[in-house]
């Protein structure tokens, strides 16, 4: 069976000595192969969380168990100088040290990206950059990659095709599971194992789509919401441990 390689219990975050809490009661779990995706509504703390499950932000009251060696995290939005001459390969060198450019060309190839490796970074589109940014998360070669907002970036047009890579990353690498933010709540529905849903409250909801998408409290939040798609859950049974 999958094994459980995350688990949060009771995570609490107040930056004013616990009279509001950016965090509230969170609790989760995440099994390898998963896609975790977390829906929410602004300012609700998901950026933060994130920053928790990636050990960049302390947290006053918490357990959290792992089961994992390696972690990649990409953050919301990485702030490029665009006068700046620097090609794919180099950046990408700056995240993975010691990783030579066959192994780049190799990574590169799998998503059809290799006319890419000499390309100025300025010069791409925010969907090539995105792809960059993927691409270098999974050089690290982790069991878990956190995604905040990936598609906040791209033309909506783009974000389907997005998805389509978070597909092609679950063949070429069937043991990582992925926790990624997206406000996109159609996309999440089709595209998730499970979804969590945080609001300006911290209220946590965490369940398939199905049962997400029927929570009450979910739907006073984003409205009454009819799956359009019926959601096939991967089969788990060819990509066991």
């Amino acid at each position: 069976m999958n094994k459980e390689i995350l688990k949060l219990e009771n995570i609490f975050l107040s930056f004013d000595n616990k009279k509001t809490y950016v965090l509230k009661d969170i609790s989760f779990w995440v099994l390898s192969w998963e896609v975790l995706s977390i829906i929410w509504v602004n300012w609700s703390g998901k950026s933060t969380l994130l920053k928790v499950i990636a050990w960049i932000q302390k947290i006053d009251d918490w357990k959290i168990i792992k089961n994992y060696k390696k972690l990649s995290y990409v953050p919301q939005k990485i702030s490029l100088d665009k006068t700046f001459p620097i090609k794919v390969y180099e950046f990408i060198k700056i995240y993975n040290e010691n990783i030579d450019d066959k192994k780049i060309i190799n990574y590169l190839k799998k998503f059809d990206s290799e006319n890419l490796f000499e390309k100025n970074i300025a010069s791409l589109s925010g969907w090539e950059f995105q792809k960059i940014l993927i691409i270098s998360a999974l050089l690290n070669e982790p069991e878990l990659i956190l995604l905040d907002e990936p598609t906040a970036w791209i033309d909506i047009i783009w974000e389907e095709i997005f998805y389509e890579i978070i597909k092609e990353v679950k063949k070429l690498f069937p043991k990582i599971s992925i926790i990624l933010v997206s406000h996109n709540i159609k996309l999440v529905y089709k595209n998730s194992d499970k979804v969590i849903c945080l609001h300006e409250n911290n209220f946590c909801c965490h369940g398939t789509p199905s049962v997400v998408s029927q929570n009450k409290i979910t739907e006073s939040i984003f409205g009454k919401y009819t799956l359009p798609y019926k959601h096939n859950p991967h089969n788990k049974n060819t990509h066991n441990n």
